[in-house]
């Protein structure tokens, strides 16, 4: 019996110690993995554009003599658009706002180079704009009469062309007048097109008098017409045209804008750092000698924005002058009728430090 009993104990112990071993190996911790590498954090380096969600595109410019909407041509020429990822452009040229405004109400472009005067006028439409950027603040006209008017007196009842009603050329009108003591009463306004078309009226003689851009005064003079009004030395901010856009397409497609407008600011600072390369590109653009477009350059900077950003002023200038035309102007909020975000946009991730552009 001791002998069985002894032989019952070992066996309880031993069984007892397999219990305790098994227990211990499963308290034994698993052995931890090696926590994975984290993704290095790329910072893109300053300047860097996001990639535009529409890479073709349709733009339309309402003037194409004149160097006042010609950044976003020379952006194309230059190459800047293709640099920045629009594999497809296509540029087309409209003889003033009012139909560069009717091929954008009509979906056959995305942006159009416009004045103020046209977007302010969208406000009050079922398809309203918004300017982004701005190729100039001032009014670069001056009021060219034929022969004979001479003088302010003589102006009145005579025919003055606009490229359209309510446009730029409506607005460089009606302050040249109230320069020389008249309103648009005093004469007949008609709309003929933009500068190119204006200076053959002019010289044909089936109009009296029409905005023409000032740096043309010696051009002008030997055609035998006379210079009434410079607008230029007025120092009136006036948004005279910029890049423009409907709300709708802008909130669809942000960095398709954001990056228009900036390879137009960068060709924009070319008037600036490379007048002589800007020149060569508008002659060739415009058909002109080169000789001529250089002059144009050389006076751009007199009213052309480097930085494209613009005040308040710049819209309510020509608020005012539309409310003349049409009362209800009066009570459009320009502040909605641009969006400066964009360039504030560039100005924070350093694109204007990259290109060499000051910001005010």
């Amino acid at each position: 019996m001791r002998l069985a009993t002894r032989a019952r104990l070992v066996t309880m112990v031993a069984a007892a110690g397999l219990v305790l071993s098994a227990c211990g190996a499963a308290a034994t911790p698993a052995p931890t993995a090696a926590p994975p590498t984290a993704a290095p954090v790329v910072t893109p380096a300053p300047g860097t554009l996001p990639a535009p969600e529409q890479t073709s595109i349709k733009i339309g410019m309402s003037v194409t003599s004149e160097l006042s909407q010609y950044a976003v041509k020379l952006a194309e020429q230059a190459g800047f658009l293709k640099k920045y990822g629009f594999t497809n452009v296509e540029i087309i040229g409209f003889e003033g706002d009012g139909k560069a405004v009717q091929a954008m109400l009509a979906g056959q472009v995305d942006f159009i180079t416009a004045g103020s005067s046209s977007v302010i006028n969208s406000r009050l439409t079922d398809t309203p704009f918004k300017v982004i950027s701005m190729n100039s603040i001032l009014i670069n006209d001056g009021l060219f009469c034929t022969k004979d008017i001479k003088t302010g007196a003589d102006v009145k009842g005579k025919t003055v062309a606009v490229s359209t009603f309510g446009g730029t050329s409506h607005g460089s009108v009606l302050l040249s007048l109230k320069s020389l003591g008249y309103t648009a009463a005093d004469v007949v306004i008609t709309e003929v097109g933009g500068q190119s078309a204006r200076i053959a009226a002019l010289q044909g003689g089936s109009i009296g008098c029409a905005p023409v851009d000032a740096s043309m005064q010696a051009d002008m003079e030997a055609l035998g017409l006379n210079m009434l009004t410079n607008l230029v030395k007025s120092g009136l901010a006036w948004g005279r045209s910029g890049l423009v856009s409907t709300d709708e397409y802008l909130a669809k497609n942000p960095n398709t804008a954001l990056v228009l407008a900036a390879a137009s600011l960068e060709a924009q600072n070319m008037f600036w750092t490379a007048p002589d390369e800007a020149a060569k590109y508008f002659a060739e653009f415009a058909q002109i000698d080169v000789a001529d477009a250089a002059k144009l350059v050389k006076n751009f900077p007199l009213t052309g924005d480097r930085t494209m950003m613009w005040t308040a002023d710049a819209f309510l200038a020509p608020k005012e002058v539309l409310s003349t035309v049409q009362p209800e102007m009066a009570n459009v909020d320009v502040t909605t009728a641009y969006d400066q975000s964009f360039l504030k946009k560039l100005v924070d991730i350093g694109f204007y430090a990259k290109i060499g552009v000051p910001v005010p």
